[in-house]
């Protein structure tokens, strides 16, 4: 559903950032304590990499922010067309700063590999397979980035020290493979199940050469993606793992189950699971890699926009849930659907889904998160 957008540094003022910073300290608002008393108390506990984001419009006061509000993990694109965008020349500038400082802050950074170059192909969401020249180019870049990003990467003992010193490496250790692959939008000219499972083992091939007992992420897969050849994301799966050789070149399967509320998200989930199981690969995590809701309304979207106190209610229900059924479900990390509201261009309701407005004033949903993840 979601498009993953490049960073992009501004500057906003401090006392914006104490701001937040003091919503975080007061605790959820009488509103919010309101809603959340509706829904029962999370008793079981899950490490701080579970309680992730998918930051969009990156700014250089979001990696302080993020860190106070309890995120554990961060969800990054390593966008191949603009790291590589000539052949043989890599600028891994931008993306070393958004990685250092996130995990300078302890904050793990879970990547997504996706986006062919436009001197393989004419659109960066045609999927680098069908000949050796494009398979080849796509598992250098795989190896390239694993090899400055993983364990023992050049990064961590090189720039990074440079940038950040004293702080403690935090290397890469699972890697997502493309984005929403199911989907019409990010895997052109269609979803093919045979295309992604060989873009999936040349992955997988490069991290294990280059870092072994490396983690493979499927793409996170719409649930019900929209239009034309869009395949479910249960079905996807249950195609992708009957061939052995394609069940061996993941370890979890990635989900993206946008839907109306708590109990159509657990729907979804409980058809995962069954596939998976399924696809003799029971004992597969399920990380959601992209879950929100708008706060503003929107007619185009009534599933997916709510009111700012909906969204705090929705936000509630779902991750209590998901939280208690961690263990049976297999659930590897839950990631919000976006950090700050932005200028749009991706989706209908997309620019409406963070947890903080434009300018980083806190949302209802904001102080429920902090309490759920505190």
């Amino acid at each position: 559903m979601a498009e993953l957008i490049g960073a992009r540094a501004r500057w906003f003022p401090m006392a914006v950032v104490a701001l937040v910073a003091a919503a975080v300290a007061a605790g959820p608002s009488s509103a919010q304590s309101a809603q959340s008393s509706a829904v029962p108390s999370v008793t079981q506990s899950a490490p701080r990499g579970f309680f992730g984001v998918v930051p969009t419009d990156l700014q250089a006061d979001d990696y302080q922010l993020i860190q106070q509000a309890n995120f554990g993990t961060a969800r990054l694109p390593i966008e191949w067309n603009t790291i590589e965008s000539a052949e043989g020349r890599f600028d891994w500038g931008p993306m070393d700063r958004r990685i250092g400082g996130f995990a300078s802050r302890g904050i793990a950074v879970l990547p997504v590999l996706f986006g062919t170059p436009s001197w393989l192909a004419n659109d960066h969401a045609i999927p680098p397979v069908g000949s050796d020249r494009l398979q080849g180019a796509w598992e250098r870049f795989v190896g390239q980035a694993v090899r400055r990003y993983g364990e023992g990467g050049a990064y961590w003992s090189t720039d990074y020290r440079l940038q950040f010193p004293g702080a403690q490496p935090k290397p890469i250790t699972t890697w997502q493979i493309w984005n929403e692959q199911n989907g019409p939008k990010h895997f052109l000219p269609r979803p093919n199940v045979k295309k992604y499972a060989t873009l999936l083992g040349i992955a997988n091939r490069a991290v294990e050469a280059e870092n072994p007992g490396g983690q493979i992420l499927t793409g996170g897969l719409a649930s019900k993606p929209t239009g034309s050849g869009g395949i479910s994301a249960w079905k996807f799966v249950k195609k992708l793992t009957k061939k052995k050789s394609a069940r061996n070149s993941f370890d979890h399967v990635g989900l993206h189950p946008y839907a109306r509320d708590d109990r159509e998200i657990v729907s979804h989930v409980k058809k995962m699971r069954k596939a998976l199981k399924k696809g003799r690969k029971k004992k597969a995590q399920l990380w959601i890699t992209e879950v929100g809701w708008s706060s503003v309304p929107n007619a185009a979207a009534p599933k997916l926009s709510t009111t700012p106190e909906g969204q705090a209610e929705r936000l509630t229900k779902t991750y209590s849930r998901l939280l208690k059924k961690r263990g049976p479900w297999k659930i590897g990390g839950v990631y919000w659907y976006t950090w700050r509201d932005f200028g749009g261009g991706v989706c209908n309701w997309c620019p409406n889904a963070g947890l903080v407005t434009s300018n980083l004033q806190p949302k209802p949903a904001f102080n429920a998160y902090t309490q759920i993840a505190g």
